[in-house]
């Protein structure tokens, strides 16, 4: 039964390729890059639009903003697990991931696209901020250096 479903899906994809476009991709990031701007503005600046791979669940978006992808997707809320009637938002629709169920060329493909889409909308924000490289490095944190101050340690008695 598996491989009968198999060979269908097999057939259906050779009968309706995938529209792999650098088009559809820079819409999926521009929907999510709008996203993140909503809900942490400054997100750019914590990220290396250099080392920036979607593949890499550390050097995707998501990871470097976060530290790692899954992590990403829950302190970002792209995925919630609250039962608000808000439903969770797609990775691949924002261009966090690339599409599923596809043969592995397609996946690189959108990768590729993706990865490219990201990196040119990275770019984009921080040559158009003033303000970037100041004082900001790329930590692979959500949170600025100087957000966390250390209590003293306490003497003993």
């Amino acid at each position: 039964m598996l491989r009968m479903l198999e060979r269908i899906r097999e057939w259906w994809q050779a009968r309706h390729p995938h529209k792999l476009s650098a088009e559809k991709a820079r819409e999926r990031v521009r929907r999510g890059a709008t996203y993140l701007d909503d809900i942490d503005p400054e997100w750019y600046r914590r990220v290396d639009a250099e080392t920036l791979a979607l593949g890499d669940g550390r050097h995707c978006i998501l990871g470097q903003l976060h530290g790692e992808f899954r992590l990403g997707l829950g302190r970002s809320q792209l995925l919630t697990m609250s039962s608000a009637p808000r439903a969770s938002l797609s990775p691949v629709a924002h261009g966090f991931k690339c599409v599923e169920g596809v043969p592995e060329p397609w996946q690189a493909r959108d990768y590729e696209l993706l990865n490219d889409a990201w990196r040119d909308a990275v770019r984009r924000r921080q040559e158009a901020d003033p303000t970037m490289g100041e004082t900001d490095a790329t930590t692979g944190d959500s949170l600025p250096d100087d957000a966390v101050t250390l209590a003293p340690a306490r003497e003993s008695a």
